[in-house]
């Protein structure tokens, strides 16, 4: 009996299981309002945990599949460019990666002017990519950052947002994310 898409291995057209060249077999927790699948992938030497998010798995095929590889042999490159979006948030008063600056800078003197140190040392903690959102998700992948050195507490994410690309996820409450 071939199995629903969002359920288990995701069938090919020929019902066979669609395979990432990356990740394996995809194979999606969920229902009918989508599937996800998690797994780990290394980024610049670390292990990072990944979620693989389909927001329509009744489309899910070897197009969609092809798309996730493509953003995994890109993974260096999204991590420059979420770094740079970081560094440029660094700039504006009140935002996460500001906050979490600040305080990481509080917590021994001389570190005011300590950017790059600080920005050396974030670390991916978590990446998600959702390559089928269309208008109703318009975010393909997300990356959150935190310190290192767990020196202070706080996650600092960048989503690459659909058509205008990287962007800071504002705070949801005072403080850090």
């Amino acid at each position: 009996m071939p199995q629903l898409p969002g359920s288990g291995t995701a069938p090919t057209s020929l019902g066979g299981p669609l395979e990432s060249r990356h990740l394996g077999p995809i194979e999606l927790d969920g229902g009918s309002g989508g599937g996800r699948m998690d797994a780990v992938v290394p980024l610049r030497g670390v292990e990072v945990p990944l979620r693989l998010e389909i927001d329509f798995p009744d489309r899910l095929d070897q197009g969609v599949i092809d798309k996730v590889d493509i953003a995994l042999e890109a993974l260096d490159f999204h991590d420059d460019l979420a770094r740079q979006t970081i560094a440029d948030g660094l700039r504006r008063e009140g935002t996460v990666p500001a906050r979490l600056f600040h305080a990481w800078a509080d917590r021994a003197p001389g570190r005011e002017q300590a950017t790059r140190e600080f920005l050396d040392l974030l670390r991916p903690l978590h990446l998600t990519i959702t390559p089928d959102g269309g208008k109703v998700n318009r975010n393909r992948v997300v990356m959150d950052y935190g310190l290192a050195d767990s020196s202070v507490s706080g996650t600092v994410t960048v989503r690459f947002v659909q058509p205008t690309g990287p962007e800071l996820v504002p705070a949801t409450r005072p403080g850090m994310r």
